[in-house]
Parts: structure tokens; C-alpha cells; sequence
């Protein structure tokens, strides 16, 4: 693994991958100083109101990466594939694609490809499968005009905040423990997790939150995954706040459309 500060304030993070056959990680960390303007806590209004369970439809399926690095453009394509940004913008974005998982994959795997291009890692997909960041995907989708913008938040309120609005592309580190879900596929049921060793990293879309109003901690996140249906609970698992709290190098971000 390497990790640089830039001189424009970037800081980048490659993880060394341990492969599972038919769960692929791939997500990079790139964070850019200047997104800190762009964060959701700087927005009073958007931090404003009460935080209520949320459950945002995805419209489109869960999709299978295979043996390919894109967990980055799975996410993405997800988020797309999910209201409310999917009447917005997403059902015009994948076409025909929308109820396609095949077709679908293959935008995501497109998409993937280019941000390979624009990423702060050496190696471009196909010739080199890398792996990518989240901000590279926002970065692609923003200069196709897909989206208007991005969005940031830094802590687990603000993720809960964002979830408030539409669905969520949560980079974050892997351990070895989550790739074996528990009962109702809670990737952090076993309590050691931690203790497993570190796998890599991975992009996924955060679909809704079960708020729990006596410990906000124990709040359940759910998320959907791109290892196919016959993952977890049918392609999605869940986690508790406190998880996310106890991990490092997590980056959210979510779409302006």
C-alpha cells in the first residue's frame, strides 16, 4: 500500500487487496482538502430538522462486479439506480440499462474505466485493474453532467443527515470478518471484527437507516453491495453506527442533481 500528500492538498491511500473469489474490493482512498468547503455540516439548513428512519427505493439490481475492481463504479451506478436520484437523473444516465443488471454492470464497469483515468493512482482498467475512488466517480459523473455536484460529510451525524435526502456512496476499509454476514446480514455481528485483519477497501451505497431513539449509536445502516443476490440479504447488508464510528479512512459522499 502507498499513502501521499500532494502538493495540493490531496491525500491519496491504495489498499493491498486480500481476493476473495466473487467478492472483489477495489476502493482507494482520495480525499481533497478543498471538499472540506463542501461539506454537508456547513450547511445549516441541510443539518437542520429532525433525523427519522429513512428507506430510499433502488430501482434498479444488485449488481455483480465479479472479479473486477469496480466496487467504485457499482456504487456510483447504485446511487443513480436509487431515488430520488433516479427519476432525476439516473433513469435518463442508464437508458434502457435500468432494469438490465448485465447492461447495468456494464455501465458500471464504464464508468469504473474512467475514473481509472482521472484518479490520483498510477494504472488505468483494462490494461491495469487498480482499483479507483469515490471522489473519482463523483469527478466523472460531475463532468458528463450527470450530476450538478457532490457533497461530503466528515462524521456520522452528518452521514445520518445525508441520509435524510437520497442514498449514500460510503468508501471505507474492509475487514475480514465482514465478508461472512451474520443473521440478517450484519457484517459487524462479530464483536472481534477488528481483530481479523484488514482485507482492503470497498465502496458501497448506503440505502437506509433504522433509527433507534434511545441509543442513536445502535442506529442500523443498510447497505446495498455488488457481489451478486446471492450475497447477504439478498445483495444488501446491514451495520450499526457504532461501527462506522470505530472505523478509519471513511469517506462519504452523496450526489446534487
Amino acid at each position: 500500500m502507498f499513502t501521499g500528500l500532494l502538493e495540493d492538498g490531496e491525500l491519496y491511500h491504495r489498499f493491498e487487496e486480500v481476493v476473495h473469489a466473487g467478492m472483489r474490493l477495489g476502493r482507494n482512498l482520495w480525499l481533497d482538502g478543498r471538499s472540506l468547503a463542501h461539506m454537508i455540516e456547513n450547511d445549516v439548513a441541510a443539518m437542520s430538522g429532525a433525523i427519522t428512519s429513512q428507506s430510499w427505493d433502488r430501482k434498479i439490481p444488485i449488481l455483480d462486479q465479479g472479479q473486477v475492481g469496480s466496487c467504485t463504479g457499482n456504487a456510483g451506478t447504485g446511487a443513480l439506480g436509487t431515488q430520488p436520484f433516479f427519476d432525476a437523473v439516473g433513469k435518463a444516465a442508464l437508458g434502457k440499462s435500468a432494469d438490465d443488471p448485465l447492461a447495468d454492470e456494464k455501465f458500471a464497469v464504464q464508468l469504473y474505466t474512467d475514473a481509472t483515468k482521472v484518479d490520483a493512482y498510477p494504472g488505468e482498467y483494462p490494461a491495469q485493474d487498480t482499483g479507483s475512488s469515490g471522489l473519482a466517480i463523483c469527478k466523472v459523473l460531475k463532468k458528463r453532467g450527470t450530476i450538478k455536484g457532490y457533497r461530503w460529510a466528515r462524521t456520522s451525524y452528518g452521514l445520518l443527515r445525508m441520509l435524510q435526502h437520497g442514498p449514500v456512496l460510503q468508501g471505507m476499509p474492509w475487514y475480514n470478518a465482514f465478508f461472512e454476514p451474520a443473521d440478517k446480514a450484519f457484517i459487524d455481528a462479530n464483536p472481534n471484527w477488528a481483530s481479523s485483519g484488514l482485507a482492503g477497501g470497498h465502496e458501497i451505497e448506503a440505502v437506509a437507516v433504522d433509527i433507534d431513539t434511545h441509543d442513536a449509536f445502535n442506529s442500523v445502516i443498510t447497505y446495498a453491495n455488488s457481489w451478486g443476490t446471492q450475497w447477504g440479504d439478498g445483495g444488501f447488508f446491514r451495520m450499526r453506527l457504532r461501527t462506522y464510528e470505530a472505523l478509519h479512512s471513511v469517506d462519504l459522499k452523496q450526489f446534487l442533481v
